[in-house]
């Protein structure tokens, strides 16, 4: 029987007292009620249930992209530290006028002068000093040697110039003379010698100059070859052999001023700086080279800042220039006439 008869025929059955089965047909109402309890049951049922549950596996999820690892770098080995000898600092220049002399303090004086006037080439810096308003110095260290701005730095001098030859210990070649104590070795090579005595500084050869009698030499040094002979003579024994350098060189003039003269270039042949030198207005009386090359160097101290370039090299001797004492020479107490 299908449901739709069974909405018109249902029958409810009780048993009374006495055992009798009653029936009698439903309300249509009632039958309504319960087929729409019968429905709800058949719902519930288990295979229903089964049937409406969702599955118990679920299905797997798409797979994210897989993340690409980011490789982890590996370090390189430090590179190697490269010994490296550094250069030398130059030294900050200040305006000096090419063609004449600037006066930084009294008694001192700086030109800035050409191989080449003309065109500018080739420079030479050049210092004049009066040596009556100044102490002149030779510092020497063999033990210690310095670069010239170091020399500059520690001393406190005004003007620093690096001076003579010396050998690998760092010992001076030739004599030389600091605060009447003498030092180095004599040397069959040197020619002439910058000498600060009891009555001033002065360049002089060392064949066919008579020091007079009781003149006490308070700072000196020797060097070679003589540029210039006395009288402003070029010295022919100067052989030109086509090398050319940085060069430091010291010198008097007619007037008596002790001039330093230095080339930040290789600029000149020994025997081209002497003849450049003769044929120059300094008005030169004698000229003597000191030691060249990575050895040469020059600080000057100016209002506006120093003046030069430093040495290559550090080198165990310089001469200094200092503010004068008054009534003293040097620190080898002796006076001045």
């Amino acid at each position: 029987m299908n449901i739709g008869q069974q909405k018109h025929e249902a029958r409810c059955r009780r048993q009374d007292a006495g055992g009798k089965t009653l029936t009698r047909r439903l309300h249509p109402a009632s039958c309504l009620l319960f087929l729409a309890l019968l429905v709800l049951l058949t719902a519930c049922a288990p295979g229903a249930l089964e049937a409406a549950s969702p599955p118990t596996t679920v299905p797997d999820a798409p797979l994210l992209p897989t993340r690409t690892v980011v490789p982890t770098l590996t370090p390189l080995p430090p590179a190697p530290t490269a010994t490296v000898t550094p250069a030398p600092t130059p030294i900050p220049t200040v305006a000096v006028s090419p063609d004449g002399w600037q006066e930084i303090r009294s008694g001192v004086q700086l030109r800035e002068m050409y191989r080449e006037a003309a065109i500018k080439s080739g420079r030479v810096l050049v210092v004049r000093i009066d040596p009556a308003q100044v102490d002149f110095h030779i510092q020497y260290r063999p033990d210690q040697p310095l670069r010239v701005t170091e020399w500059y730095s520690n001393s406190g001098s005004l003007i620093v110039m690096n001076s003579s030859f010396f050998d690998r210990a760092n010992h001076a070649v030739g004599q030389i003379v600091t605060d009447g104590v003498g030092g180095g070795q004599s040397h069959e090579r040197m020619q002439g010698a910058f000498y600060l005595t009891a009555v001033g500084a002065t360049v002089w050869p060392l064949q066919g100059w008579i020091k007079p009698a009781g003149m006490r030499v308070i700072e000196a040094v020797e060097s070679f070859p003589m540029l210039l002979l006395p009288g402003g003579l070029l010295n022919a024994d100067i052989s030109e052999d086509n090398r050319v350098a940085r060069r430091t060189a010291v010198a008097v003039d007619r007037s008596g001023r002790v001039l330093f003269i230095v080339t930040p270039g290789s600029t000149f042949t020994l025997y081209g700086l002497a003849v450049w030198l003769a044929n120059s207005d300094l008005d030169l009386d004698t000229a003597l080279n000191f030691d060249g090359g990575s050895s040469s160097g020059l600080a000057v101290w100016t209002p506006t800042g120093v003046w030069g370039f430093d040495s290559a090299n550090r080198v165990p001797a310089v001469i200094t220039v200092d503010t004068k004492v008054l009534g003293t020479i040097g620190t080898g107490g002796g006076e001045w006439p």
